[in-house]
């Protein structure tokens, strides 16, 4: 029984590593397959930039897209076709930095109310041992850290996030 139980574990060992080796494997493809696989999986109407030594950079929107050509709508140039191998680089537009300004939005209106409830109660206290300045500044935490949230959040989303998708 031991050694069918031991049999059985090594069995399953062999078969997880296996597959964590497998991926440790270089990949094959090449630069522009890469890139037809990423161009196969655009959308229309998607915003997207491209490079490639023979325009540079362009920016446009996807009017349609295959594994082997992506045609894109560009303010300047019209229309434009390039060829998947022509692809150095493709970023995706996917959404903004909304998150990150609201958490630095929140933190910083948040420790700024919260010092000024702390002020505005010592002012108000005229000898007093007990203020309330704890309350003021959780007050002023709670209610600046909200406040903050919301306009780093609206600040945050007027700038662009690119992913790479391919190389």
């Amino acid at each position: 029984m031991r050694r069918l139980c031991f049999a059985v574990s090594v069995i399953g060992l062999v078969t997880l590593a296996s597959q964590r080796a497998r991926a440790q494997e270089p990949d094959t493809t090449s630069a522009a397959q890469r890139a037809g696989f990423a161009l196969a999986r655009l959308g229309g109407g998607q915003l997207v930039r491209i490079h490639n030594r023979r325009v540079g950079r362009r920016q446009g929107v996807v009017v349609s897209s295959s594994a082997d050509r992506l045609t894109l709508e560009t303010s300047f140039w019209g229309r434009i076709e390039v060829p998947a191998s022509d692809v150095d680089s493709l970023w995706v537009r996917g959404g903004g930095h909304a998150g990150t300004g609201a958490l630095i939005g929140a933190v910083l209106g948040g420790v700024a109310l919260g010092a000024g409830g702390v002020a505005v109660a010592k002012a108000n206290c005229e000898g007093s041992v007990n203020c309330g300045e704890a309350g003021s500044f959780v007050f002023g935490l709670a209610v600046g850290g909200a406040v903050g949230a919301g306009i780093g959040a609206l600040i945050g989303s007027a700038f662009p996030k690119w992913r790479l998708r391919a190389p």
